[in-house]
């Protein structure tokens, strides 16, 4: 973390993945705090080659909403 991010009090960005109907990767999101709506999961960094295909390790995934 940095010495801005200490003093400022910012989180630092996490990463997301939109699942569709068929939990294939359909956007994905870099924010600092959870999306609100739709099948949000979090994952440990962005990889563009993950859009249209299902996640790998997606069990492992925390779901952010439902």
């Amino acid at each position: 973390m940095s010495i801005f991010a200490t003093l400022f009090g910012r989180r630092a960005p996490r990463h997301y993945a939109l699942l569709d109907e068929r939990q294939c990767c359909c956007m994905l999101l870099t924010a600092e705090e959870s999306p609100g709506d739709g099948r949000w999961v979090e994952i440990p960094e962005i990889r563009l080659a993950l859009i249209g295909k299902p996640l790998p390790q997606a069990d492992f995934l925390q779901k952010v909403h439902a």
